[in-house]
């Protein structure tokens, strides 16, 4: 039961920082972060505007369980 409890956290944890990062994302995108970031080259906001979409598309799909993928499997019978 123990182990069933500290799963979802986890899992909640790790979707929670998924959609987190995915904002900064889009804060990079939108350039707003350069208020609060400065960048010393364009390719860098690039990069770490890749970089963190990367690690939130991640970090959501590993948060999902494998179970709900499953259901999500339409070629299977």
């Amino acid at each position: 039961m123990a182990n069933r409890n500290m799963t979802w956290q986890r899992n909640l944890g790790r979707i929670a920082t998924g959609v987190g990062l995915l904002q900064i994302c889009k804060l990079t995108a939108t350039g707003e972060i350069l208020n609060y970031i400065d960048f010393a080259d364009p390719l860098n906001e690039m990069a770490f505007c890749l970089a963190s979409f990367s690690l939130g598309v991640i970090l959501i799909y590993i948060g999902v369980p494998q179970r709900h993928w499953n259901k999500l499997n339409i070629f299977k019978k």
